[in-house]
């Protein structure tokens, strides 16, 4: 049975204020947010690296700091397991050593150490020492360590914000598989939306020391003041463009080439998806690439469609707005983002309300979405 971190925790540093309070359970936990939203100090106060001044962590029923009980127990005795922005690898010791010299004995080993190495593809290194490595295979070698040391939760914070993209792209499936393969909390600190849209379960938005939001990944990270805060424009009477993220599922290959995706708008199709037939895939739709109509469309090229009524209007600049479109056939269904110019919007008199139909081309979804299956 996985276990359960619970965390209420205030802090005061300086002028900073933490006051956090949440669950985390089996499953990547998504930490984001801008630069010093308190993300780091979060994971640290948790591991015991930093005090808390008032409130609790527990880690199912057992405490591991409470200032009503006065408990604070050391980072050694808490049972979780810590990945940095640098791997923190002892220079004298080989891979090897490093993979083992942090293991419990006080608790069932989550796996082998033959199974680490397998799974993290490190077999090779483990004669090594660190400065023969790169800063990917470093990563590697800590992730494992960390999973040796057979912890009940996993905090990883910015595990790739030092590696360049090609080290970033090597080591992200290393990631997709820890997920699914240890059934344990993962909390997984980033300020990169990307990382997050692929690793996360849930997520949780950070500033300034607050949690703004917190969720599930779609419908968390489609809300523009998210993304705001996220990809920038929150200070200034602009907003990014909205990204609406949607879960689907890879469906057939029909004899013209296209594939079926499953959504909760309906059906789309779109040629040349990588991927197999039952992946889970998110969608990552822009704004401008949807084109709105206030009658039923019929002799269009346009092959996916999705029928819904003009929620929140938001402007977007001095000559565009953003269109918040909700699904009629499904209130639950996730809402998407349209961006379009005030003129358009003027003379099609779009008031919340009024039916809408926002239609999408196949081949957007091939050359401008990001599928990333979640393997």
């Amino acid at each position: 049975m996985s276990s359960v971190l619970s965390i209420s925790v205030q802090k005061q540093e300086g002028t900073f204020t933490l006051d956090a309070e949440f669950e985390a359970s089996a499953g990547v936990t998504g930490i984001i947010g801008p630069s010093g939203a308190g993300k780091s100090m979060l994971l640290s106060t948790i591991a015991g690296l930093a005090n808390p001044d008032n409130g609790s962590i527990r880690l199912d029923r057992h405490a591991l700091f409470d200032t009503a009980q006065n408990i604070n127990l050391s980072p050694e005795h808490r049972e979780l397991g810590m990945v940095f922005q640098n791997a923190r690898l002892f220079p004298h010791m080989t891979v090897k050593s490093n993979l083992t010299f942090s293991r419990r004995q006080s608790r069932a080993a989550l796996s082998t150490v033959e199974e680490i190495v397998d799974l993290l593809d490190i077999g090779s290194l483990l004669s090594r020492r660190p400065h023969h490595l790169s800063g990917g295979e470093k990563q590697r070698v800590a992730i494992g360590r960390a999973l040796l040391s057979s912890p009940a939760a996993l905090l990883m914070d910015e595990p790739l914000a030092s590696l360049d993209l090609a080290r970033r792209r090597e080591i992200m499936p290393f990631l997709e598989r820890l997920r699914h393969r240890f059934d344990l909390p993962i909390l997984y600190v980033s300020h990169n939306l990307d990382e997050t849209l692929r690793l996360a379960d849930s997520v949780i938005v950070m500033d300034q020391g607050d949690i703004l939001a917190r969720g599930g990944v779609e419908q968390t990270l489609s809300r523009i003041d998210v993304q705001s805060l996220v990809l920038g424009g929150a200070t200034t009477n602009d907003h990014p463009e909205p990204v609406t993220i949607v879960a689907a599922t890879i469906g057939k290959r029909s004899d013209d080439g296209l594939f079926s995706i499953e959504t909760p708008w309906g059906t789309l199709t779109a040629p040349n998806i990588t991927g197999r037939y039952g992946d889970q895939v998110r969608l990552r739709i822009r704004a401008r690439d949807l084109v709105l109509s206030t009658t039923e469309p019929t002799g269009l090229s346009i092959r996916n469609v999705i029928a819904g009524e003009v929620g929140i209007m938001t402007e977007a600049g001095s000559a565009q707005v953003d269109v918040l479109v909700r699904p009629s056939h499904d209130s639950n269904a996730q809402p998407v983002w349209a961006r379009i110019t005030k003129r358009a919007a003027t003379e099609l008199d779009l008031q919340p309300g009024h039916p809408i139909w926002a239609l999408l081309k196949a081949v957007v979804l091939t050359s401008d979405i990001e599928l990333e299956a979640l393997r």
